[in-house]
């Protein structure tokens, strides 16, 4: 991840959030984060397809995205069979450990909370 002072961290939940984001960013490097516990109530991939569009319409932009997958590493694991490379769960420390080396193994990183702004 970028250092902090060099980037906008916000929480988005749709395209016209995202886009807003971009457009404010002004060149500076985006982490554009799904809100909290997404992955079960909006969907890993809805929220992929969010970011996908918002690159397409920013071509440009560095753009990271962060997938809050809440205590769920069922879907922890479906986001980085999506392509997901920053991964929020929490939960079960165990279940935690595991999605952690599968995330390593596949050049991703696991979160204990999402990023701040």
């Amino acid at each position: 991840m970028q250092r902090r002072r060099n980037r906008r961290v916000a929480v988005v939940g749709s395209l016209a959030e995202a886009r807003a984001v971009l457009s404010a960013a002004a060149g500076r490097p985006v982490v554009l984060v799904s809100p909290p516990r997404a992955a079960s109530n909006l969907g890993v991939g809805f929220f992929w397809a969010l970011i996908d569009a918002a690159r397409a319409e920013y071509p440009g932009a560095a753009v990271e995205a962060v997938m809050d997958c809440g205590d769920a590493p069922g879907f922890a694991l479906s986001a980085l069979r999506m392509g997901f490379t920053t991964i929020v769960l929490g939960g079960d420390p165990r279940a935690r450990a595991r999605v952690a080396a599968i995330a390593r193994a596949s050049g991703a990183r696991l979160l204990a909370r999402a990023p701040r702004r």
